[in-house]
């Protein structure tokens, strides 16, 4: 009996699983640059709560009431408007199993975060790229006729680039008068100077913002995220999620995270001064473009080096640096990497390493 023949989903056919970094478990003795995290957290509050956490894991996780309450305090909506998620990535999912379906046409600007097209493929839709700088200044279009979603991060990954809180708005207007809903992704905003879209979402009842807690409170490995939009949005994202999604360390990490404001100020404080030294050292090794961020990290082009982005990532792994190949982003090909924001003496380790293998 042929397995093909029973998936229901076709488009499972046609669509690969993109790949990520934080590949850091696949080397030994590597500092990681390649997963956008903030490299002075955790912080020993949220270590305490997860270790008092474990005492409550053989029971269900609780509801998470008290988280949503919380952080629909910290961005002044509902608690009703806040849906918690398994990392902000299984909101997307239920963002496009909600509001896509075959024939659908979603914008995104590329290059961006791969999970975007993926689930929109996943779930029928045609994807309708422009593209964005450093590969074009399409823009999306002012006319949304026909489009069902827009995909925006706000900062971008992979290029760091930003979109001003008044051009969201003016999207997210022309968006609701074409029937198009707005994602916003802010997965980095934390990283930045920007406002966050949150305070639209009670204006424009088709704009949802996700946030993700594991990149700045850097813990990944226990996956959180959650989004803020119009109550009854809230309510069939969450109608979308299995039962019990958010597990109990995370949800206790994310409210020890939410009352550690000491914590906030120092990686804030920290990560906007490394962020111009290192912007500027990297800018004065002659073979590599770097280009200006809004985020934690900061795309590079490094095509006057001859060397490709695997090359650099492999040969720079053996001086025990890991860094992200871009060459998996759209439109990016072998000629861009990617590097996060370190702490301050790891960070000159790299740029000693760089200038040893571009200069021969």
């Amino acid at each position: 009996m042929s397995v093909e023949k029973l998936v229901v989903n076709k488009n499972l056919k046609e669509i690969a699983r993109p790949k990520h970094g934080g590949d850091v478990w696949r080397y030994s003795q590597v500092v990681d640059f390649s997963a956008n995290v903030n490299p002075l957290g955790p912080s020993e509050k949220v270590l305490k709560a997860i270790d008092r956490a474990t005492a409550e894991i053989t029971s269900y996780p609780p509801s998470g009431e008290e988280l949503r309450s919380a952080l629909a305090e910290k961005h002044e909506v509902k608690p009703g408007c806040v849906v918690l998620g398994n990392g902000s990535s299984e909101l997307i999912k239920a963002f496009c199993e909600v509001f896509l379906t075959s024939g659908d046409t979603a914008i995104i600007p590329q290059p961006t975060f791969s999970e975007y097209e993926y689930f929109s493929m996943l779930y029928g839709a045609r994807m309708r790229e422009v593209l964005i700088p450093p590969v074009g200044d399409d823009g999306i279009p002012k006319s949304l006729n026909g489009v069902k979603a827009v995909f925006l991060c706000n900062p971008n990954n992979p290029t760091g680039g930003s979109t001003p809180l008044k051009e969201i708005e003016v999207l997210a207007e022309e968006a609701g008068k074409e029937g198009c809903v707005l994602l916003v992704d802010e997965a980095y905003v934390e990283f930045s100077e920007l406002e966050s879209a949150s305070q639209l979402v009670e204006t424009f009842p088709n704009l949802i913002v996700l946030r993700s807690m594991t990149k700045f409170y850097s813990i990944p490995g226990l996956r959180f995220g959650y989004a803020i939009a119009s109550q009854e949005v809230a309510r069939y994202l969450s109608l979308a999620l299995p039962p019990w999604n958010v597990n109990t360390l995370a949800l206790r990490a994310a409210l020890a995270a939410l009352e550690d404001e000491e914590f906030v100020k120092k990686s804030r404080g920290y990560l906007a001064r490394e962020k111009e030294r290192f912007f500027s050292e990297l800018s004065r090794l002659p073979a590599l473009k770097v280009y200006p961020s809004e985020a934690n990290f900061f795309l590079i082009n490094i095509k006057k080096t001859g060397m490709s982005s695997q090359e650099m990532k492999a040969k720079l792994a053996e001086r025990g640096f890991l860094i992200r190949d871009c060459s998996s982003f759209r439109h990016l090909g072998d000629e861009h990497i990617r590097i996060c924001i370190r702490r301050r003496e790891e960070n000159l380790r790299l740029l000693l390493a760089m200038e040893e293998l571009l200069n021969g």
